[in-house]
């Protein structure tokens, strides 16, 4: 939140100073060359030869043409006296190339917003060139801007080069931050996906990072970065293909952190099948057919506007229907999508791009990745609780909270295979409580849920951390005991065995003692088996049952190896 807020206030100093001094600077003043008039060579352009033949412009948006290129004429209204040079910038260009024919020299100089080659100057936010100093009055600046897919609305304009360099290094802070943002929360994801392996951070990561790529190309900073000129023969290519495809991934990603199949399974269904058109739209790139009519950019625009709008109205109905993650993404989508919608209205109309539209919608993009991010997280963080809760009643004793048989003789297996491995000893013991059926019948099956649970406690209290304890039937408990020796082991039960006899059990109203029997049995040989340790402890203890119980009685096979 602090992040959004300091961004909240860039933007506000970006919006607020973003020329305050322009009403004293010299006022541009266009012209152009009627589209009927004969392409000229550049050379009797900036020889003059054609300068009756510009038609001035009550404004400085400067139309270009579908099927041919066009020619400017830029003058100022007075002599520039400014402390720095004027800067003439061009906003709107995008992927259409100037030339640019500045005096003294009237040499070409080139602005593209997609060009690589030394450092430049300034950034692309704008296609920007450095005028001379002493540019005067009526001294023209010929222009020629090329053809398009379709008439766009390029903006001219000079403003002095202190005023557009404090413009440009607050664009490419704010830039830069909420770029930022965007890649730490991409990284965020990939980095959860790699330990939870869920499905939803993927379509996180895919339809984030393919939309983080298209802010990046459309800023331009993405040519910048090392491999940036692999894309420049893609033009804008790159640039759609990226935001075609990041759609049906975000929709997707809307399904399955929303829950729609569950919430709302008819707009979940309608939604998923709204994703199709996109791939069509991704393959009418590749027709120049339908580049020439502009089908792709109109088509996503429309179908987009349309997906968008059901895809909003289905994490609504969720949110009604009590889903919480539709409600997190509601708070964190919300300002995205409505900015968006903005921004797909002023495309459509042929609008100018705003500046607190223009920085609005990264800004609602980097919010919409963090509190994104931050639910991924946490919902992530639940699932994963709510697995090592299902593994541990798998493997766990509901009533006692001690390993139940199967996972016992599993962490048995497991023992015996380290001890043989390391030629370390291993050592069982069988408890079995006296009397137990007894104290059910007189004073309850409740009663007798106590007393195992007590018992449970006493024995798991007398052993090590790398011991293992579990339940093996009603009243049976079973302790592995690795590295350990049966002289050790027996020292061992006879600590339980005192502990459980001087215990009282406190249950229902009732104070009781109870006592175990106890049989100690250890690994022997190469050819000795967990089912056969097993046996000799459950011996063991039916020996101490049969010399009156609350005793502990040894395997005597050890013995018998041993003489």
């Amino acid at each position: 939140m602090v992040v959004v807020a300091w961004v909240c206030v860039m933007l506000f100093v970006q919006t607020v100073t973003a020329a305050p001094a322009r009403s004293r600077l010299a006022v541009l003043q266009v012209a152009a060359l009627p589209p009927g008039v004969p392409a000229p060579a550049p050379a009797q352009v900036i020889r003059g030869e054609m300068d009756a033949d510009f038609v001035p412009s009550a404004s400085t948006h400067t139309p270009n043409a579908m099927e041919s290129q066009r020619w400017y004429r830029l003058t100022l209204d007075r002599d520039w006296h400014e402390s720095s040079s004027p800067v003439l910038s061009f906003t709107g260009a995008a992927y259409i190339p100037i030339t640019v024919y500045a005096p003294p020299a009237y040499r070409p100089y080139e602005l593209w917003f997609a060009q690589t080659g030394p450092p430049a100057r300034f950034s692309r936010h704008h296609l920007a060139l450095e005028l001379p100093h002493d540019l005067r009055a009526g001294q023209p600046v010929y222009v020629r801007i090329a053809a398009d897919n379709f008439t766009r609305q390029i903006r001219a304009d000079v403003t002095d080069m202190a005023t557009y360099q404090s413009q440009d290094l607050n664009h490419v802070r704010l830039v830069t931050l909420l770029s930022s943002v965007q890649f730490t929360m991409l990284l965020a994801a990939l980095c959860l996906w790699l330990v939870l392996r869920d499905r939803v951070l993927l379509y996180f990561f895919g339809y984030t990072g393919l939309l983080w790529l298209a802010q990046l190309l459309m800023s331009g900073e993405a040519y910048e970065l090392p491999g940036g000129w692999l894309l420049v023969p893609l033009g804008p290519h790159a640039l759609w293909l990226l935001i075609v495809l990041g759609a049906p991934l975000q929709f997707s990603f809307i399904i399955e952190f929303c829950h729609l199949r569950s919430v709302t399974p008819g707009a979940a269904r309608v939604l998923g099948y709204m994703r199709w058109p996109f791939l069509g739209i991704a393959l009418l790139l590749c027709f120049p057919f339908a580049e020439r009519m502009n089908l792709p950019a109109s088509a996503h625009n429309w179908w987009f506007s349309i997906s968008l709008l059901w895809a909003l109205g289905a994490v609504i109905l969720a949110v009604v229907r009590g889903g919480q993650p539709a409600r997190i993404f509601l708070i964190a989508w919300l300002p995205q999508v409505l900015l968006n919608i903005l921004r797909l209205g002023q495309v459509l109309l042929k609008l100018d791009l705003p500046s607190w539209l223009e920085y609005g919608l990264p800004t609602a993009m980097a919010f919409c990745a963090v509190v994104l991010t931050i639910g991924l997280a946490d919902l992530s963080l639940r699932t994963r609780r709510e697995r090592d809760m299902a593994h541990h009643l798998a493997d766990h004793d509901a009533l006692t909270g001690v390993l139940n048989r199967r996972a016992l003789v599993r962490r048995l297996h497991e023992a015996e295979t380290q001890a043989r491995a390391q030629h370390q000893p291993l050592a069982l013991i069988f408890l079995d409580m006296d009397h137990f059926k007894s104290v059910n019948d007189r004073y309850g099956h409740q009663t007798g849920d106590a007393c195992l649970r007590v018992v449970a406690e006493a024995i798991a209290d007398e052993l090590r951390p790398p011991d293992s304890l579990g339940r093996y039937g009603g009243e049976e408990f079973v302790a592995v005991l690795p590295g350990t020796t049966q002289r050790h082991a027996m020292a061992v039960a006879e600590r339980i065995r005192h502990s459980i006899e001087t215990l009282p059990v406190h249950a229902r109203g009732h104070t009781l003692q109870t006592t175990v029997s106890i049989g100690v049995a250890s690994l022997l040989g190469p050819a000795d088996t967990v089912d056969e340790l097993i046996a000799r402890a459950d011996a063991a203890l039916y020996r101490a049952k049969m010399q009156g119980r609350n005793n502990v009685v040894a395997d005597a096979s050890l013995t018998a190896v041993a003489s």
